[in-house]
């Protein structure tokens, strides 16, 4: 169906973008999927305020993304601000409400988060997350339950083909502490690993002779340090530093759990990942479908963000971008429809019909009433442009007239058996 505009109206601004039929079928559908799962894995949902005091939101830990804020003034001059993602405004609940309450915090929650960066496939001004966040709990089994739970969520949300890409920043921090480079060379050296530029990265280092050789050979071979569990063995090959040794512990047993949550299939290893490397704490993970150039899903441990707005407590958590999802899923094939009555009804002034659609509706059946008093051709051939599958009308008292593709027939108003099949077959 081709939804036009008239030519005087006032375009949407950049960035933002309206979601019809089909497409806002698919997004409700995905939400009901990710709240179904986080709840079914003992996650509570909150709901978040839209806005809050921007330096509220701006913490020097969300300090990437504080430039990309949507600022504004309340009418007492206050600096607020739209909430650029859901998981400082989390922080901030769990640090003043929750500091006392008993651990671990499973939370959840789904909300639109608005950023001000360049909108293209899969990125807008406005898109929605949904997420988690496990507060309280500093071990590979809090991080390896999170990662299980991304995999799930991505599972239940329909996505044929996904890859979760696990990390951890312990192992570039040591590297950085056994490099001893000074920190605008440090800072050059994670923008050139996150392009994986490896001659930049030798170019870099070959300014700096004095670092250690160790050091300088893993700080060459990380880019090349991604694919699956046998990463974790040529990586300790390459240790030079304490944190890089313990960083490979910590992986190694989430792998283990990972492995016994059934997920291990979807999960592969890159310790050349340094995004957020300020605000990540230990583990981080991504996840990725092909043909999309950006995840779907971001997450890690991130141990000091809760202690901005209260007492300091652990944390892990994610969150995925429903826009970017749905995106994949069209990518793979997966197509987007928009459900459709399973009954028009053409009433014409009978109260039984009425009743009729009513019991209809209650055990799930989808009754549309015809408001225009069609005729019966008419009535079909409306049904048929709508891919509406079955007309009724009223025929006798207690009976209905049904016609479908197979052709036209009679049926009593308590047959419930027929009704049941309709709807048997609707949801097929």
């Amino acid at each position: 169906m081709t939804v036009g505009a008239f030519s005087g109206d006032r375009p949407l601004p950049e960035g933002v973008r309206d979601l019809l039929f089909a497409d806002a079928a698919a997004w409700r559908t995905l939400e009901l999927a990710l709240r179904s799962t986080c709840s079914a894995w003992g996650y509570r949902e909150i709901i978040l305020p839209t806005f809050e005091y921007a330096d509220t939101l701006a913490t020097d830990v969300g300090a990437e993304i504080d430039a990309e804020m949507y600022r504004f003034f309340d009418r007492h001059g206050r600096t607020l601000a739209l909430r650029p993602d859901m998981t400082i405004p989390t922080a901030r609940v769990v640090g003043t409400r929750f500091y006392d309450q008993p651990l671990p915090l499973r939370i959840s929650y789904v909300g639109s988060v608005y950023r001000y960066e360049p909108p293209r496939a899969g990125r807008q001004h406005e898109f929605t997350q949904a997420g988690v966040e496990l507060i309280g709990a500093k071990s590979g089994a809090a991080d390896a339950e999170t990662v299980a739970l991304a995999v799930a969520a991505l599972r239940a949300a329909g996505l044929p083909q996904f890859r979760v890409t696990l990390g951890h920043v312990g192992f570039f921090r040591g590297l950085l502490a056994a490099l001893a480079l000074p920190d605008k060379v440090s800072r050059s050296l994670r923008e050139i690993l996150n392009r994986k530029a490896e001659a930049e990265l030798a170019a870099v280092l070959a300014q700096w002779a004095g670092a250690p050789a160790s050091a300088r050979h893993a700080l060459l071979a990380l880019p090349r340090l991604t694919g699956g569990l046998e990463v974790l063995s040529e990586a300790e090959r390459l240790c030079a530093h304490p944190l890089m040794e313990s960083a490979l512990d910590d992986l190694r047993q989430v792998a283990a759990l990972l492995d016994a949550y059934g997920v291990a299939g979807e999960v592969s290893y890159d310790l050349a990942e340094v995004r957020d490397f300020d605000y990540y704490t230990g583990i981080t993970y991504e996840g990725f479908a092909p043909g999309l150039g950006f995840s779907l899903i971001s997450g890690g441990r991130y141990d000091d963000l809760v202690g901005h707005f209260g007492p300091p407590l652990p944390a892990v958590g994610w969150a995925l971008t429903l826009d970017r999802v749905l995106l994949a899923r069209e990518i793979q094939g997966v197509e987007h429809r928009a459900p459709v009555p399973d009954v028009l009804l053409s009433v014409d002034g009978c109260s039984e019909c009425l009743k009729w659609a009513a019991a209809c509706r209650a055990i799930g059946l989808r009754v549309e009433v015809d408001p225009l008093s069609l005729q019966p051709e008419q009535l079909w051939r409306s049904a048929v442009e709508r891919n509406i599958p079955r007309v009724v009308r009223h025929a006798a008292p207690g009976w209905l007239s049904v016609r479908d593709e197979s052709g036209e027939r009679t049926v009593h108003v308590q047959d419930t058996e027929e009704v049941a099949r309709w709807r048997q077959k609707s949801r097929a």
